[in-house]
């Protein structure tokens, strides 16, 4: 993105959420697809990939959008709003999930059949598909914190803010999270020698 159009997408964002305050529903429907891919991609990586799942997130985190938007502070990050909320809506959706019958978080069987690369390398899509496995096994927490921080790009401060949390618990979150990740890997590649 160039510069000039970084600077002037919160002026942007601020318009059309001012507009979309006032009723203007093109303004809206420009806000939800400006940040859709944003939603989508979180939801998806906090619900383990379920894609079922993570489109009932986006559906919940842009009615939640539409009806608290008279709430958004003009002087926050809207995009950190929109994470917010969605950490919110798929922390609700585990917990239902825990609620409705016991969640058995189980590996794909292609990780451990699937012979290593002879070189030792792994190819980007096993490597995707062992990072959203190795995820899967994270406590929500400390899973949020790692897809905001690592995956998303965002900052310490502004994860610890999105998450209600203090920046020292999010690099330890973060920390905790990684090594279980690396760990996790460590293991399923053992399976496969």
């Amino acid at each position: 993105m160039p510069a000039e159009a970084a600077q002037t997408e919160p002026d942007e964002i601020h318009a059309l959420v001012e507009q979309a305050r006032r009723g203007d529903l093109p303004a809206f429907e420009t806000l939800m697809r400006r940040h859709e891919r944003l939603v989508m991609m979180t939801a998806l990586r906090l619900l383990n990939g379920n894609l079922a799942d993570a489109q009932d997130a986006a559906q919940t985190v842009f009615l939640r959008m539409h009806r608290y938007l008279g709430e958004f502070r003009g002087g926050t990050n809207f995009a950190a709003w929109l994470y917010r909320m969605t950490v919110n809506v798929c922390h609700d959706l585990n917990r239902k999930a825990k609620n409705r019958a016991e969640v058995s978080i189980s590996t794909s069987d292609d990780l451990h059949t699937a012979p290593a690369p002879p070189d030792g390398a792994i190819d980007d899509a096993r490597r995707r598909r062992m990072l959203s496995d190795g995820l899967a096994v994270l406590p929500e927490k400390e899973r949020a914190a790692i897809v905001l921080r690592d995956i998303e790009g965002l900052r310490t401060r502004e994860v610890a803010e999105i998450l209600g949390s203090s920046e020292a618990t999010v690099r330890s979150q973060i920390s905790s999270g990684r090594r279980k990740i690396r760990e996790f890997v460590l293991k399923i590649q053992g399976r496969r020698k």
